[in-house]
């Protein structure tokens, strides 16, 4: 089933406003997660619509929450992100992080009391247009252990860079301090797909293909104690400086629906006009992506890719054939739509 972004769009808000979200504050969560999928990261768009609304309807997000600045000094404040849903908050401190960021050449907000918020890449990208660098990471539930360890204490940290380039390629990196995110273990669970190797452990900390032991089990760090250690340290500049939880204490996404997880995230912006111009800036990026596209490739190798510029690329395709949707997530929404009195065929 395809689906045209403005529609899927569509649907994600009247969904999300039919359990109390205000309009404008839907319109900011479909953007994120319609965003997703337009890269080809269905694990973080709208497969996590149906858990969001049933958060909500169980009272461990509040629908009309409106995150507030509580400190500022300079270009850095904290946010108080009052329980909202993950994208609500996360669109308000990112777009901060951009103000501050214009106003006093670097900016930093960080945002606690907040929720899963979806895709880093949606915020780390905010101030592209404007001639910002930004950076975006989060805490998260604990699906890893410490290295060495066997029990679940971090979670994935993810983290996100964006740099400008001024010809519509944006450099964009985001991943997870894991070896992948939990959301694509929980779409192999789905489609009764077996993981690839080095994916995840089980739960005595054994590497295993199977994807319901995995979830039960551990994520794999990215590089072994390289991806513990800044799973840590995105988990205490989110958690701990935002006062948000950290560690075990985070609260999960799928379990203890009428908890808030009251997870941090950190947005950052740089001003490149502090700089340098950014007319100059650009035409060095240009140079920059032309020789690393220009490097001699490795065998097997037919193309050399920027970071993020596969996601670009799945964004012209998303614009052209809409965004597709797995039969999976596809019953998944239209229950969800049901439960509501709404109908995903009507958006198609």
């Amino acid at each position: 089933m395809h689906v045209q972004e403005d529609r899927l769009k569509e649907f994600v808000t009247a969904v999300l406003t039919r359990v109390g979200v205000t309009e404008d504050k839907a319109r900011n969560a479909a953007e994120v997660l319609v965003f997703a999928d337009s890269r080809g990261i269905e694990s973080h768009g709208v497969s996590k619509l149906p858990i969001y609304v049933q958060r909500i309807k169980a009272g461990g997000i509040n629908p009309a929450a409106d995150p507030k600045i509580v400190s500022r000094t300079g270009g850095i404040c904290r946010i108080d992100g009052e329980n909202a849903m993950g994208p609500v908050a996360g669109h308000f401190g990112a777009e901060t992080a951009v103000q501050n960021a214009l106003e006093n050449g670097i900016g930093l907000a960080a945002v606690g009391n907040s929720n899963h918020f979806g895709v880093t890449a949606y915020y780390s990208m905010k101030g592209l247009d404007r001639g910002i660098i930004g950076f975006a990471m989060s805490n998260a539930n604990p699906t890893m252990a410490p290295w060495g360890g066997k029990k679940a204490m971090v979670g994935t940290s993810p983290l996100s860079i964006a740099v400008p380039t001024g010809n519509g390629l944006p450099l964009v990196v985001d991943m997870a301090s894991s070896l992948v995110a939990r959301g694509k273990i929980l779409l192999a669970a789905q489609a009764g797909r077996e993981l690839p190797q080095g994916w995840a452990l089980d739960k005595e900390g054994r590497e295993t293909r199977d994807p319901e032991a995995a979830l039960q089990g551990l994520l794999s760090p990215m590089g072994g104690p390289k991806g513990s250690g800044l799973a840590l340290i995105i988990d205490i500049l989110c958690g701990v400086l935002s006062g948000s939880k950290w560690l075990t204490d985070v609260g999960h996404l799928y379990s203890g629906l009428d908890t808030p997880q009251r997870i941090g995230h950190v947005f950052g912006g740089i001003k490149i006009e502090a700089f340098m111009k950014v007319e100059e800036f650009y035409t060095i990026m240009n140079e920059y992506v032309h020789a690393v596209h220009d490097c001699p490739r490795a065998e097997g190798f037919d193309r050399i890719y920027m970071p993020g510029e596969i996601e670009y690329l799945k964004t012209l395709e998303a614009k052209a054939e809409g965004i597709k949707l797995s039969d999976a997530i596809r019953k998944d929404l239209e229950t969800t739509a049901e439960e509501l009195d709404l109908s995903l065929a009507a958006y198609a």
